[in-house]
């Protein structure tokens, strides 16, 4: 008879049947904010050029009183339709999944390896739109002082189309602070881009004065005040706490998901006590450095190709792996640019 002895059974050691300690959840530590193209209105583009018209009304007047059954007033000239246009701008990324990644269990991906990365590489792209959408210029920044940077480009097959960002669009309501060559937009066209001046030094601090002085030129244009918002990069927020006497934290603000009054508490906000009221102030880490806007949302949209943000295609390949090509076609609407304001060369 055989003898059976301890060496017969199999040891299940740690090494080669326990699973590492290792969590079912992936931590994605890059946040994924894009406060600005969230709230503003979506809406469909159609061809490389997209354009639109925009429109004022008549300033009141306080002498419009007429004799009952008189002759009424001669039809006045009213204002004249301006047609305003931007480029399509196209972004895009590329995921590859092989095969074995696609078939096999991967730690903290509940589904399939290419769900995860198509998902994870459209925040991406929303986030680049963000950010490109934001900045002070379009193609290139002014590389010499006092000289005008690159705004908008229509795309051709050797240069991609840009899209004008919000810098490109705002001129009625801007202030500058001292700084070498610092000349502020001339025209509000999309084409033209404010010089920031070739740098700021400990004496660039955000003015009062000047903080209020652009409010009134909202305040002067805007529809609803109300809808305002003060974007700014985290830097330039704490420059407004520690300048401004009417800066507020930790207010509770009903806020629902457009920024508007209303809605759900979705976090104690700062807030901007001006001389028109509270205004909310949004941290965004894709803004330009020393810079801040003053945004009415509503004045704003982001046109989409087909309405839609990513368009996915399959690409073809000569391997076992699966390869998606992400894009998104986009372009920025200003459409009313006198009911916004920006503040450049704050440190």
């Amino acid at each position: 008879m055989a003898t059976i002895t301890s060496t017969s059974v199999p040891v299940l050691d740690g090494a080669n049947n326990i699973r590492e300690d290792l969590g079912n959840i992936i931590f994605n530590v890059t946040p994924f904010q894009t406060p600005f193209t969230s709230a503003i209105a979506q809406t469909k583009v159609t061809a490389d050029t997209h354009e639109w018209l925009t429109d004022t009304l008549e300033v009141a007047v306080a002498t419009n009183a007429v004799v009952e059954a008189g002759i009424p007033q001669a039809a006045s000239a009213g204002t004249t339709r301006v047609r305003k246009g931007n480029f399509v701008q196209i972004a895009d990324s590329s995921v590859v999944v092989t095969s074995k990644a696609e078939f096999m269990d991967r730690a903290g991906v509940p589904g399939k390896e290419m769900a995860y990365q198509l998902m994870k590489k459209g925040k991406e792209l929303q986030m680049d739109v963000e950010k490109a959408t934001l900045q002070a210029y379009g193609i290139t920044s002014p590389t010499v002082a006092g000289t005008i940077g690159a705004t908008r480009r229509q795309g051709t097959a050797s240069l991609p189309g840009v899209s004008a960002a919000v810098g490109s669009w705002l001129f009625s309501n801007q202030e500058v602070n001292a700084a070498t060559n610092a000349v502020a937009n001339t025209a509000s066209t999309g084409l033209t881009v404010p010089v920031i001046g070739s740098g700021g030094t400990a004496t660039n601090l955000i003015d009062q004065g000047k903080m209020d002085d652009l409010l009134d030129g909202v305040w002067d244009n805007s529809g609803d005040f109300s809808s305002l918002k003060i974007m700014a990069s985290a830097g330039t927020v704490s420059s407004l706490r520690n300048t401004l006497s009417g800066m507020a934290d930790n207010v509770d603000a009903n806020l629902n998901a457009n920024g508007s009054n209303g809605g759900n508490i979705i976090s104690r906000v700062a807030v901007y006590v001006s001389q028109f009221g509270p205004i909310a102030v949004v941290p965004n880490k894709h803004m330009p450095a020393n810079t801040l806007y003053v945004l009415d949302y509503s004045t704003w949209g982001l046109a989409f190709a087909g309405g839609k943000k990513i368009h996915t295609t399959d690409l073809a390949t000569q391997t076992s792996a699966e390869q998606k090509l992400l894009e998104c076609y986009y372009t920025l609407e200003c459409r009313s640019e006198e009911a916004n304001g920006a503040y450049y060369n704050i440190t």
